[in-house]
């Protein structure tokens, strides 16, 4: 084969490999799990967090769930069936942030916060006694967090499911994301290529 021939090769499977990436990445982001009925509903934190917890509230009013957490402010809720609407107790823990560095050891100093988080929820859930949740974030953070909760909660006999909030706009298709759309699936490739690498000497 000429060198020219094999260079178009290359650079033809190149172009290839980068029109893969770019058609199924944003659709390999969008992860989530039928759920049933569970002990808790863990909502994790970020910039849309408003739609994260219309979607936590929606769990809750289908019955789904017996308590709300929201580890990254250390407040958990045990919620209350009053027939026809559902309430909730008064909160049951500390209504400050949790603190990234009372979590950090020489071994996790780069814990992302997403970590952070889903480490407070175990402790939580432990706490109260706990062993099955659903957890809600956006949608393309899923794949992510499914990747954390299982490394959190190895070893645990719970069950754990994954519902992205259906408020937040998520497309699947590459064609038809927007510039912003991009940065948040490009980001959170980083993310998740960060935790694999950190993961195996956590």
């Amino acid at each position: 084969m000429h060198k020219h021939n094999k260079r178009s090769l290359i650079l033809l499977l190149i172009v290839l490999l980068i029109s893969v990436i770019i058609v199924y990445a944003p659709g390999l982001l969008l992860y989530s799990s039928h759920y049933r009925k569970t002990d808790a509903v863990v909502v994790f934190l970020g910039p849309d967090f408003t739609a994260r917890q219309k979607e936590a509230y929606k769990i809750v009013n289908e019955g789904m769930a017996d308590y709300l957490i929201i580890p990254a402010y250390h407040k958990a809720y045990r919620i209350i069936d009053e027939g026809d609407k559902k309430s909730f107790s008064p909160n049951l823990s500390a209504r400050t942030p949790i603190k990234k560095k009372a979590f950090l050891t020489p071994s996790s100093y780069f814990y992302e916060d997403t970590h952070i988080e889903a480490i407070e929820a175990k402790k939580m859930m432990a706490d109260f006694g706990l062993k099955s949740a659903i957890f809600v974030s956006s949608p393309y953070h899923m794949r992510r967090i499914n990747l954390i909760v299982t490394k959190v909660f190895a070893g645990e006999t719970g069950a754990y499911y994954f519902a992205p909030t259906s408020y937040e706009r998520a497309p699947g298709n590459f064609w038809e994301l927007s510039w912003s759309d991009w940065r948040k699936v490009g980001w959170e490739y980083i993310k998740i290529l960060w935790f694999s690498l950190y993961k195996l000497w956590a």
